[in-house]
């Protein structure tokens, strides 16, 4: 009873809905079983089933029968703030259309006892974030028929208008891990995904067959053809496996940013921008128990700045401030005070594009900061990379120079004289005034 009482919970009490159901059972001389009675009830508060094709309009809760014609996961994934969830998502389909059901947490666990075929009853809320799905808040199998074919073994469950594409080229923005899964008959499987954009925004890639990615690194630009478009439409996917093909080509394709004095109040966005303020790393323990890592810094460019929080593997980039980094389908939301800031999850690319290598001979004096250790030559600093430097040691460093980095091939004390400690002393002066 509960279940159809979560649709009318904003109309009537639990208790007088109680009431309601039993009057109802009572009226129908006993013919009817509880949920049924409730069934009826529900329709007489105006909240009665409805076809898939008519689900997405301004309710805020929806109840419809569909059957199950295709079952996907679940999987982990990382939350923006940082926690890890489960999610797993059901295709249901009647005679009207086809819908993706989105279930997190202890309901994702639950599909390992559904089955294709099978007729389920849901109660479901429709998404905010992913538009054409809905997210299910109770479901229970059904009685009843629906008027709907079921895909045959193997196949995936159709959706209009989705037709494979025959090439595509994009730029390669990351690239995930290959992770094992279990396919519907049990046999195991391996699978990998990437994070990739052209002029037309920031979308998944997902490889059945992992190899057709192997070698690839961020900013490659790859063409890929014969492409499976995913169902979701909150954004653009695309799977490939043994039919598709991956090649290098010389041009990546340029992903369309949002300049910082323009950003919108929310939505996905990517940016681009110079690092003017940074944070080290924290660590933190996920809802999962394990650790995860969290940071903090400010991008800026010509038209404004905006905090940015990485999540994840994203914290522990080797950032420096003055770095030109990357942020490619970033989330816009409100910080921890109110104001506007970027979080970049698992989801999320970040790119720290190379400068190029130059040989440099750096003299200065080491300097420790949240940021790291730097070497400071009274107009500049550096990030240094290695070990075996202290606060206060004045050296003449040569080696080699990526962006903001220096890495030391070369490492000979030096003692400055007055002049260059007072021109020193100078410039750290201004910094600190900046």
């Amino acid at each position: 009873m509960r279940f159809h009482y979560a649709l009318v919970d904003d109309l009537i009490s639990e208790a007088e809905f109680e009431e309601r159901v039993e009057a109802k059972a009572a009226s129908c001389g006993g013919l009817v079983d509880e949920p049924t009675a409730a069934m009826l009830v529900v329709g007489d508060l105006g909240r009665a089933h409805r076809k898939i094709a008519d689900l997405l309009g301004k309710a805020s809760l929806v109840l419809f029968f569909g059957r199950v014609l295709g079952i996907s996961g679940p999987r982990t994934f990382l939350r923006s703030d940082g926690e890890e969830g489960r999610i797993a998502t059901i295709t249901l389909g009647d005679e009207t259309g086809r819908m993706e059901v989105a279930l997190f947490d202890e309901k994702a666990d639950a599909i390992s006892e559904l089955a294709v075929g099978e007729v389920l009853e849901v109660i479901a809320r429709p998404s905010v974030r992913r538009r054409g799905e809905v997210t299910a808040l109770a479901l229970q199998k059904a009685g009843c028929e629906v008027d709907c074919p079921v895909p045959p073994e193997g196949a995936d469950a159709w959706t209009p208008g989705l037709e494979p594409l025959a090439e595509l080229v994009v730029r390669v923005l990351t690239l995930r891990p290959q992770r094992s899964f279990s396919r519907r008959d049990g046999t195991p499987g391996t699978m990998t995904e990437a994070l990739v954009g052209n002029a037309d925004g920031v979308f998944r890639l997902v490889a059945w067959r992992p190899d057709l990615l192997d070698g690839l690194a961020p900013g490659a630009a790859i063409r890929v053809t014969n492409l499976e478009p995913g169902r979701r439409t909150d954004r653009r996917e695309f799977s490939i496996d043994e039919g598709s093909t991956v090649e290098p080509v010389e041009s990546a394709p340029e992903v369309p940013t949002v300049s910082l004095g323009a950003l919108p109040p929310e939505g996905t966005v990517s940016v681009r921008g110079d690092v003017r303020a940074l944070q080290p790393p924290r660590q933190f323990i996920a809802r999962s128990g394990d650790p995860s890592w969290v940071r903090n810094l400010v991008l800026g460019d010509e038209t404004g700045e905006v905090p940015v929080v990485l999540w994840g593997d994203h914290a522990l980039l080797p950032i420096a401030v003055g770095d030109r980094l990357e942020v490619y389908g970033g989330a816009m939301k409100p910080g921890r005070f109110g104001d506007l800031e970027v979080s970049a999850g698992w989801s999320t690319g970040v790119l720290l594009p190379s400068a190029g290598e130059v040989a440099a001979t750096i003299e200065g004096t080491v300097l420790a900061t949240p940021a790291g250790l730097f070497i400071d030559d009274g107009h500049r600093r550096y990030l240094l990379e290695g070990g075996g430097f202290r606060m206060g040691d004045e050296f003449r460093i040569e080696g080699r120079l990526f962006g903001n980095r220096l890495f030391p091939d070369r490492i000979e004390p030096t003692v400055p004289d007055a002049g260059t400690v007072r021109r020193r002393l100078e410039g750290l002066a201004d910094h600190h005034g900046d």
